[in-house]
């Protein structure tokens, strides 16, 4: 665990290596992520219902740019220090991972309901709630958070409103890890990697910010699904990626209805989600992180 820690503090997870690391040897970050496990399981279906749900994991970052991706153009001066830590690719684009940072991360699955019944599906009383062994279920984060930076009267330091609010939202615990992470690091003696090069808490909320439309999180599902027409959304836990099992449980889904569209028939739905370990190795080529083992330049 600490040799995991250490090495995803001298990456500063996903897409944070300097590129003008000296290493003959490209680092490696090596940390854990969660997978619908077996992956069969992440498409359902019951009584021409279809549940797919995918995990929002770093490994399939690059899969997102929706969600990923940003333009240096657009983000404030003062995080222009970040630059060293988020290089823009071969294509232009510079990589953030929104769901967590340095060692810490949250809980993601995007989420997608297909109604192929031939009536309206009203899903007004289900519940989705993601369950781990001997703890509580937990409900899905409802609110992106608010990104305006507000003066702290901290050295000039501007933070985010969420942050400062502790509103539980995701600009909020993106914010507080890289803080965490920031005050982890001033403790470490200088060695591999200069600790001069300091992080500008609250750069993620601007990723999110300049991203905001792509981010669709649904802690319920309280919509009406028209026949042949899909729901999809972001569930968002504000739980730790660490527990070694734990399961995306969906209950009282609609899967049949009278002609008038009341429910008649409902059902639950689990999706088994199982802890993996995973390699990621920085590309100084094309400046993207690559899924695997390390090896030498």
């Amino acid at each position: 665990m600490q040799q995991t820690r250490l090495l995803a503090m001298l990456c500063v997870f996903l897409m944070a290596i300097s590129c003008a690391s000296t290493s003959k040897n490209i680092p490696t970050a090596r940390f854990s992520e969660y997978a619908v496990a077996p992956p069969s399981s992440a498409r359902q279906t019951k009584q021409d219902v279809t549940l797919e749900v995918e995990v929002l994991a770093p490994t399939g970052a690059y899969s997102h740019p929706n969600l990923f991706s940003f333009d240096w153009s657009r983000i404030p001066d003062r995080f222009r220090l970040a630059k060293r830590f988020y290089p823009e690719d071969d294509d232009g684009k510079a990589w953030c991972y929104t769901f967590g940072f340095g060692d810490r991360f949250l809980t993601a699955c995007n989420v997608k309901i297909t109604n192929n019944t031939p009536h309206i599906l009203r899903m007004k009383d289900a519940r989705v709630y993601l369950v781990v062994p001997g703890e509580d279920p937990v409900a899905a984060v409802t609110n992106l958070g608010t990104a305006r930076l507000m003066p702290t009267g901290e050295k000039k330091q501007e933070l985010p409103q969420s942050y400062l609010d502790a509103d539980n939202s995701l600009v909020h615990w993106l914010t507080q890890f890289e803080r965490e992470w920031e005050l982890r690091s001033r403790k470490k003696k200088k060695g591999l990697i200069s600790l001069s090069l300091a992080y500008p808490i609250g750069f993620a909320s601007q990723v999110l910010a300049q991203n905001q439309r792509a981010y669709k999180l649904i802690n319920d599902l309280n919509v009406e699904i028209l026949p042949n027409f899909s729901y999809e959304g972001i569930l968002l836990f504000p739980a730790i990626v660490s527990f070694d099992q734990a399961k995306l449980m969906f209950y009282d889904i609609t899967t049949k209805t009278d002609p008038a569209g009341n429910p008649v028939e409902k059902t639950s739905f689990e999706f088994p989600l199982k802890l993996r370990e995973a390699n990621m190795w920085f590309d100084r080529d094309t400046k993207r992180w690559k899924e695997g083992t390390a090896h030498m330049e």
